[in-house]
């Protein structure tokens, strides 16, 4: 009989002590997907369509820094990528706009659309390049943006202009 009362209370003793480990990793998991323990920021995020690549977005005082790729199994050339505010003009008229930007990084004030082209590098399947939109306005802490990424391309030189969207953001200046 002492000996089936020992083995109860070490039953009882890993059962109280394995629910407690238990609830502390669904806290610590919690807490890590909230962004608190190094995760993203609560509220950033990059959903890429799919054969499309989307990281590490970071909205921070006139820029917003993004990594975008493409794993279609083409390689680009003479690509423009460009951010559209959530509400702001259709893809087409956004990339009519960003196709006549003369620069990197050149922000157009008509109607929220900012363009970063990468036509001096190389856009291949499976590559990926960081971008940095700048804007005329300075994003303070904790605003928040919501908008899609979009890019027109070539597959060779004076072929035809492709245009797709290649994710839909939501960021949280920090």
């Amino acid at each position: 009989m002492a000996r089936n009362m020992r083995l109860q209370s070490a039953m009882e003793y890993l059962m109280t002590y394995g629910w407690a480990i238990l609830i502390i990793a669904v806290v610590m998991v919690a807490l890590f997907s909230l962004g608190i323990l190094g995760g993203n920021p609560l509220g950033t995020s990059c959903l890429s369509q799919s054969g499309y690549i989307c990281q590490s977005p970071v909205l921070h005082g006139t820029t917003f820094n993004v990594v975008v790729g493409q794993a279609t199994g083409n390689n680009w050339v003479g690509t423009n990528v460009f951010w559209v505010n959530q509400g702001s003009p259709s893809s087409a008229t956004a990339s009519a706009l960003c196709n006549g930007a003369a620069s990197t990084n050149t922000f157009s004030t008509n109607g929220g659309v900012i363009c970063a082209s990468t036509n001096t590098i190389a856009l291949n399947s499976g590559g990926t390049a960081t971008l940095v939109f700048v804007s005329t306005s300075t994003a303070t802490v904790g605003t928040t943006a919501a908008g899609t990424i979009w890019a027109t391309y070539y597959l060779s030189s004076g072929g035809t202009q492709y245009t797709v969207q290649l994710a839909t953001a939501t960021l949280k200046a920090v």
